[in-house]
């Protein structure tokens, strides 16, 4: 549950174990006989629903939909998590464990997942030591000065109602050969310790950087 004593300070509360059932969060939603646009459609108003039903300072962070799409026929589950719950590196760790559980339960066993190597207060633990340690107490300066610019920005002027919107947005796609692709998944990311999407995220940086000191902008960083 996420608790605001006031605009900018809040903090969550994480409830004990069998606080939360599933029947609170899981509701049925009939899917028999739908086509797959149909289904598209429902499972886009479902979710659409589900997302609104959230709410971080009610303790509403999780809806689950089932669709069912009848007797022998296989359903559908849709999960909706809050961002302050779950992120993309969380999914690679639940995704695994929920197939799991499925699994189990499909065969009539009792799902029996792996315990958790490091508790959420041992890791909140060694972040906030770490984010206290000299080596990182070290950076502020830097990161003051980097702020006191007001922000790296794309362009100066200000932002035109009419022009800067989503209508205007445009798309590049771009393909690369095997020989360019093979060093960008592998070996880049393996030399600065980091994963393929660091990798595009500073290409990015730096491409929006040339190009906004080309037009006479501030860089981004």
């Amino acid at each position: 549950m996420l608790t605001v004593a006031r605009s900018g300070v809040w903090s969550a509360e994480v409830a004990p174990a069998g606080a939360l059932t599933a029947v609170s969060v899981l509701r049925t939603v009939d899917a028999a006989g739908l086509g797959a646009e149909a289904l598209r459609e429902l499972v886009s108003r479902e979710s659409d629903r589900a997302a609104g039903e959230l709410d971080p300072e009610s303790g509403r962070t999780v809806r689950a939909v089932r669709f069912d799409a009848g007797p022998g026929e296989p359903g559908r589950l849709l999960l909706v998590a809050h961002h302050l719950v779950v992120d993309e590196v969380s999914w690679q760790i639940l995704l695994p464990d929920l197939r799991a559980a499925c699994e189990a339960a499909a065969e009539g066993r009792t799902p029996a997942l792996d315990a958790v190597p490091t508790a959420l207060r041992t890791w909140t633990a060694g972040l906030l030591a770490e984010a206290q340690s000299a080596r990182r107490t070290a950076e502020l300066d830097r990161w003051l000065a980097e702020s006191a610019t007001g922000g790296r920005l794309l362009t100066d002027r200000a932002l035109d109602p009419a022009r800067d919107t989503v209508a205007t947005a445009r798309r590049l796609t771009v393909r690369l050969s095997a020989e360019r692709t093979e060093p960008l998944l592998t070996a880049v990311p393996q030399a600065f310790h980091g994963t393929v999407n660091d990798t595009l995220l500073t290409a990015l940086a730096l491409a929006v950087g040339d190009w906004a000191a080309g037009t006479g902008s501030r860089r981004t960083g």
